[in-house]
């Protein structure tokens, strides 16, 4: 190993730690704000992009200073790895829904005829039903740093605490093991790791390319002008990243294609160019025939047409919703099967035997404490199980399509349980603990395994150490659940949780599991036979596809676009990737391999120009108090 690849932890983790404990901060007031860029709902977080971005300058700047002072490359980027893992434990889907989570059923359980099921529920893993301490909580104008409080919430925070650093952590040894399948043995592409390397290389040449700047500028300039006019409204304004459902423009039955969103991201198209062009016709091409199945099916009334274009009725023919639970389910467990060789070998490596061992303690140890804490005893292994896959599955993807924004709605493995087995078969208790477990299964785009997967990717091509890096990242885990636990809690008592002050989608999101278990507690429901055929017919098409993709050589269609298109990721950025997919085509067949390199920096500009102009403005609505312009999403 060079020097410039040696890793000098203590003054890495020096600077990565305290700025983990600045970024949960950041989070906590910022997504958790009104109408605020949400900067940990992208596969490369918006957030950490810019503290990368700054990082870099920075680091430059001291080199040429003082050389010796300044961060090696595998030093940046191990930096903005923990910064990233630390962003997925307090984002969205994790931290980011918990606190208003645990005492949901208490604030509106009696307005909400959710009473009749308190008896079933585990009281010792909620937060305290004390009217004063629900009071604070909602209302605000108060701290958590009372005894009172801290002795209140203390219980609740400690076990999930806990459970949430053990999960974190099997993910983490799982991302250890498939690192050298997925990357040294089936060579996918990783393409998110590309920016980020990049901003670490030495001197950071990128920095040097006009192109670059280029893509930079025009992502800036656009949302800096819309947000000013957001402020300023004499000013002229272009928002061409606001939704447009064309759609809503048409009449039955056109209206059956369901919400049809014409937006465009800089990053999308960024990101766009660096999956492959078949990936990308897949993409697009599977999205179309996804709509017009819709409207067929509108045509034949085999679906509802509904008020809302919005509504995009997945439980009705297509049946996308139960598709989806097969296609994600099986894309895992094909990748898993093909892997049995090199699972067999694990044990002969000293590495990747103690991160097997690892994720076995790790699974078994949170099986144990839910089991402990009253759940029964096969719910765990079912919904860690599926859990696990579905993470697994979403970092494969990531591997081979830089999914921009996860947004999975309607595969979560609550879903899949009570709709393929039925509530009926289920008791109160066994629903009642099934809810419980929801709060971590309500949104994946913060889904920590693409993260660590990426991570130890990227260490590895910074020919970097990796044991060392694992065991940063366990206490970066650690820092970063405790210090997010912490902004947020004191975040909901000054702001109060039931305020305008707040973010409404956090309280709604969060209050969801808690209105589903009222259902299915009242009206028990046998298993659901359409749901099995649409997840067996799903599961049979994405094994077709890649049977026919590895059986004929340029066949066009990809099972992970397939896949993708199943869900909402792909809802709000085909356009973002059929424009990508019409660049890079072009490219590839007027200037070949030469041009697209020289192209390259461009778009790479347009992603981190979109995320550091939206992550700056995130700053600046934070200090100022105030809601502006929201850059991303839309």
């Amino acid at each position: 190993m060079t020097d410039k690849a040696a890793v000098r932890w203590g003054r890495t983790l020096g600077l990565a730690l305290p700025l983990i404990v600045l970024n949960t901060g950041w989070i906590a007031n910022s997504e958790m704000r009104t109408k605020v860029t949400e900067i940990t709902i992208t596969t490369l977080f918006i957030g950490v992009a810019f503290l990368l971005f700054l990082l870099s300058l920075g680091n430059a700047l001291v080199r040429r200073l003082a050389p010796r002072a300044a961060l090696r490359p595998a030093e940046l980027f191990a930096v903005y790895v923990l910064l990233s893992l630390s962003s997925s434990v307090a984002g969205i889907g994790n931290l980011g829904f918990f606190t208003p989570f645990l005492v949901n059923a208490w604030r509106y359980g009696p307005e909400r005829g959710w009473e009749k099921f308190f008896p079933y529920l585990p009281a010792n893993l909620l937060g305290p039903r004390d009217p004063a301490r629900l009071k604070a909580f909602y209302e605000g104008h108060t701290s958590f740093f009372t005894p009172e409080t801290l002795t209140a919430w203390a219980p609740a925070l400690v076990f999930w605490g806990v459970f949430l650093f053990l999960l974190f952590s099997t993910l983490l040894c799982l991302a250890y093991l498939l690192r050298q399948r997925w990357a040294d043995q089936e060579h996918l592409t990783f393409p998110v790791v590309a920016l980020p390397l990049e901003l670490c290389r030495e001197g950071i040449p990128l920095f040097r390319n006009k192109l670059f700047w280029a893509g930079f500028g025009i992502p800036a300039f656009f949302y800096t002008l819309n947000t000013l006019a957001g402020m300023y409204p004499s000013l002229p304004s272009l928002p061409f990243n606001k939704p447009v459902d064309l759609m809503a423009l048409n009449a039955p039955p056109y209206s059956g294609f369901g919400m049809v969103v014409a937006l465009i991201h800089p990053s999308g198209i960024g990101f766009g160019f660096l999956i492959n062009a078949d990936m990308l016709f897949s993409l697009w091409v599977f999205h179309l025939g996804k709509k017009l199945l819709n409207f067929w099916g509108v045509t034949q009334n085999w679906r509802d047409l509904g008020t809302d274009t919005q509504n995009e009725h997945p439980d009705q023919f297509p049946f996308i919703q139960f598709q989806a639970w097969g296609a994600w389910l099986v894309v895992c467990l094909a990748a898993l099967f093909a892997a049995r060789r090199y699972f067999a070998t694990l044990p002969q490596q000293p590495g990747a035997r103690v991160a097997l061992t690892g994720a076995v303690v790790g699974f078994l140890a949170i099986w144990v404490m839910l089991v402990l804490a009253g759940a029964p005893w096969w719910l765990p292994l079912v919904l860690l199980t599926i859990y696990i896959l579905l993470q697994l599955t979403l970092a494969r993807l990531s591997a081979e399509t830089a999914v921009l924004s996860p947004l999975l709605n309607w595969v979560d493995p609550q879903s899949m349980i009570t709709t393929l087995a039925g509530t009926a078969a289920l008791s109160p208790t066994d629903l009642s603990h099934l809810a419980t477990l929801s709060w971590f299964n309500l949104d994946y785009r913060a889904g920590l395994l693409p993260q660590a997967l990426q991570g130890f990717v990227g260490m590895q091509r910074s020919a970097a150490r990796l044991r060392p890096f694992a065991l940063a990242c366990l206490l970066a885990l650690a820092v970063a659940i405790t210090s997010a636990l912490l902004w947020d809690m004191q975040f909901y008592h000054v702001n109060g949780a039931g305020t305008a002050n707040v973010n409404p989608y956090r309280l709604l999101a969060s209050s969801s599991p808690w209105a589903r278990l009222a259902g299915w507690v009242s009206q028990p429901r046998p298993p659901d036979s359409h749901a099995w055929l649409g997840a067996l017919f799903g599961a049979g098409m994405t094994l077709l596809l890649g049977y026919l993709r590895t059986r004929f050589v340029g066949f066009p269609l990809s099972p992970a676009a397939y896949v993708l298109n199943l869900t909402w990721a792909n809802e709000l950025f085909w356009l973002d990737l059929f424009i990508a997919w019409i660049l890079k085509a072009s490219v590839l067949r007027y200037g070949g391999i030469k041009l697209y390199r020289t192209a390259l920096p461009f778009f790479l500009g347009l992603i981190l120009g979109d995320f550091v102009t939206g992550a700056f403005w995130s700053l600046v609505g934070l200090g100022l108090g105030a809601e502006i312009y929201r850059t991303f999403p839309n």
